[in-house]
């Protein structure tokens, strides 16, 4: 008879010593950048109409008593079938990490005007670190990964498309290369394995 919680002591004994040998060239060269998604519908009266029978759901849910049999289950057979529309006329962009030296130069490549400081100070708001006219469609150009877009491309998305689209865009942008890839290693709920950002 094999012995498997010994054999399981021996394999997690292994891949910690596996894990140790590692060098900083091994975990620079396996570091895989940061990469995020957001889809876009093409359509905006159908996103609306997403976002209107999603709030319709929601309210229902939360009413205390509420059965399916009281309108849940057609919202949601209505609310498939607006998802079904979707995926058809829905964009996938994928945006990639471009480092922290490069995103860097980038900011201070598209400092803030003084009109802009000056905006900012006036509505009571912190530090401007960037140019909000120039800093987001150059960033969505250098993290934009699937598909890629040209300066060119990402200006224009930022002047012909409504706010709300180009916002969620540059965000998602600005999330790739801000957000830290840390995570627990266990489901203990320890926590990150690092407390630094």
């Amino acid at each position: 008879m094999v012995d498997t919680k010994a054999e399981t002591a021996q394999t997690k004994a292994d891949q910690g010593k596996k894990a140790k040998a590692r060098t900083i060239s091994d975990i620079l060269r396996e570091k895989k950048p940061n990469s995020k998604t957001v889809d876009i519908i093409l359509d905006s009266d159908l996103a609306n109409e997403i976002q209107l029978k999603e709030a319709e759901l929601a309210q229902m849910r939360v009413r205390k008593g509420r059965s399916l049999a009281d309108g849940i289950g057609p919202l949601e057979t209505e609310l498939d079938a607006l998802y079904e529309q979707a995926a058809d006329i829905a964009v996938t962009f994928v945006f990639t990490d471009i480092g922290r030296k490069v995103f860097d130069a980038l900011v201070l490549a598209h400092p803030p005007t003084k009109e802009q400081k000056d905006r900012m100070a006036e509505m009571g708001g912190g530090v401007l670190d960037f140019n909000i006219d120039t800093l987001p469609p150059a960033l969505l150009a250098l993290t934009a990964s699937d598909p890629e877009m040209t300066l060119e491309e990402a200006t224009e998305i930022f002047d012909t498309w409504g706010s709300g689209e180009a916002e969620i865009l540059f965000s998602t942008a600005l999330l790739v290369c801000k957000e830290r890839a840390s995570v627990p290693l266990s489901k203990s709920g320890t926590g990150p394995t690092s407390n630094s950002s």
